[in-house]
């Protein structure tokens, strides 16, 4: 299982640019496993989203933006969940926890369609 945080992303202060890209989000879901987590912020994520409150450069602020908006609608669709841990003062790791498949779309899946009986074969 991958860390977390990694070394880079602990630091203190604030600032901290995007974990990941929202393409390098999306391919790092592709590749996930039921219940692998998937760090994509480390920081305050609303205060890092707020324009007037964010330290971060206006284009790292529209890629987080971009990042937890698109975590939001999989959560949304049932494909993670969002949580978030507290690792100090006024600083999280956001991760979505990838979900297990429902078991409807796995049997949809796995049977087979049955063919309805002909009257004429009777």
């Amino acid at each position: 299982m991958k860390p977390l945080i990694s070394p880079q992303m602990s630091s203190s202060g604030s600032g901290v640019p995007p974990v990941l890209s929202e393409t390098e989000f999306c391919d790092r879901l592709a590749d996930a496993v039921p219940n692998e987590a998937i760090t994509y912020h480390v920081g305050m994520l609303a205060r890092d989203r707020y324009w007037p409150l964010s330290k971060l450069p206006e284009d790292q602020r529209v890629a987080l933006g971009a990042i937890a908006n698109r975590a939001l609608k999989l959560a949304e669709a049932g494909r993670v969940h969002l949580v978030q841990r507290r690792i100090a003062e006024e600083r999280f790791v956001y991760l979505a926890i990838v979900r297990p498949q429902p078991r409807r779309a796995l049997r949809a899946m796995l049977v087979k369609p049955v063919r309805p009986m002909l009257a004429e074969a009777a």
